[in-house]
């Protein structure tokens, strides 16, 4: 595969990555995915609600993916992946600091949005309408324009 990009700086982060050395606190149960789940995305619970969790649902999410390297790229001859294959064990973040891609432009205060269609992120003011999407108990840290990382946060 050829080489698309090159970069002059070393990234902040990578989608999912603890964002600081602050405490993290963890969904108690170790859940596994229930269909492919995006890593940096929020998950809600799935049909088994004590084993799973889901890239959709409704209401507040359970909690972030958080990035951990013992996920399997399962397609040896594909670039590398955030995707984690169905029934894989998910560490799921539910406070602390951590780097996400927004679907929006974001500025620091602002609070996170998560599609409840498959879990990823957008930013807006508290309390504003974000179709498709449900308020959570995030906030932003770092501004970032649509497409970028940015830092959200929960304590």
């Amino acid at each position: 595969m050829a080489q698309k990009q090159v970069f002059t700086t070393v990234a902040v982060g990578v989608p999912g990555a603890k964002a600081s050395l602050n405490p993290f606190v963890y969904h108690p149960n170790t859940l596994r995915a229930e269909g492919e789940v995006t890593v940096g995305n929020f998950v809600w619970p799935g049909p088994d609600t004590e084993i799973e969790a889901a890239t959709t649902g409704a209401g507040a999410p359970i909690g972030l993916v958080e990035r951990n390297i013992v996920y399997p790229n399962y397609d040896i001859l594909d670039d590398g992946t955030l995707v984690v294959p169905d029934g894989s064990t998910l560490t799921i973040g539910i406070r602390g600091d951590y780097w996400v891609v927004t679907s929006t432009a974001a500025t620091g205060g602002q609070k996170v949005y998560a599609n409840t269609a498959d879990g990823s992120i957008a930013a807006d003011n508290a309390g504003a309408t974000v179709a498709g999407h449900v308020e959570t108990a995030w906030s932003v840290e770092t501004a970032g324009a649509a497409g970028e990382l940015i830092m959200i946060s929960r304590h």
